[in-house]
């Protein structure tokens, strides 16, 4: 991801071959996260992009699961949430060496 100062070079370069006036946004992805965390605007809506598409389908096969047990969906959200809160910081450190150390599928 470029920083700022490589932003600001790209965007000079646009200027100098005649696009300054074109809409744009700078997106400074800390900001943006501690910006969703306030959620002044009371935004809904989760989208994270998982990158892969076996991830994606196992994440939605999970959503399903805990929504057909549930039955109320506002449930089932709840459920996930206090279990993703209830794993200590040192537990998903430990989880997250653990799987840089397997060979992932694209390596296969």
């Amino acid at each position: 991801m470029p920083n700022v100062e490589e932003c600001l070079a790209h965007c000079q370069f646009l200027i100098s071959k005649g696009r300054g006036a074109e809409a744009a946004k700078l997106v400074l992805p800390r900001l943006e996260a501690q910006r969703r965390k306030a959620n002044k605007e009371g935004k809904t809506r989760l989208v994270k992009d998982l990158h892969n598409a076996e991830a994606y389908a196992d994440w939605h096969k999970e959503f399903d699961r805990y929504v057909t047990i549930c039955v109320d969906p506002n449930v089932a959200y709840s459920i996930m949430l206090r279990l993703l809160q209830q794993l200590p910081d040192d537990s998903i450190k430990r989880l997250s060496e653990d799987d840089a150390e397997k060979p992932s599928l694209s390596d296969a």
